[in-house]
């Protein structure tokens, strides 16, 4: 799922996810209420989220997704890349935390990661 309120940057996700073997976007939202709906009707693997929303925030979202069993793989892309909002993210929740302007990119690594098995002990 992709939730991002920019037009231009929820289709540059939508390819980057297309490029990931394995992973297909079945949902997007614009605003915080679209993904808390789509939350509740289905379940995802990855969510992809943005702080800043045409109508609230990514914020609640992360809370919800945080009481989610299983829970899927939470990563923040967002402009708002500072230090006390990036420990703010992690403590509700989200694996990963990237900034929009320079780490773009690692959201297609942190989907590849998922996808390779862990080595067994």
């Amino acid at each position: 799922m992709v939730i991002e309120d920019s037009r231009l940057i929820r289709e540059r996700l939508l390819d980057l996810i297309a490029s990931c073997e394995g992973f297909e976007v079945s949902a997007e939202a614009e605003t915080e209420a679209e993904a808390l709906a789509a939350l509740q009707q289905h379940r995802f693997d990855a969510v992809v989220v943005d702080l800043q929303l045409r109508e609230g925030n990514g914020f609640a979202v992360l809370r919800a997704l945080s009481s989610r069993e299983p829970r899927p793989l939470t990563l923040v892309l967002t402009n708002t890349s500072t230090r006390p909002i990036r420990e703010r993210c992690l403590a509700l929740g989200a694996h990963h935390f990237f900034d929009k302007s320079n780490e773009f990119d690692r959201v297609a690594q942190a989907l590849e990661a998922l996808r390779s098995p862990t080595p067994s002990a």
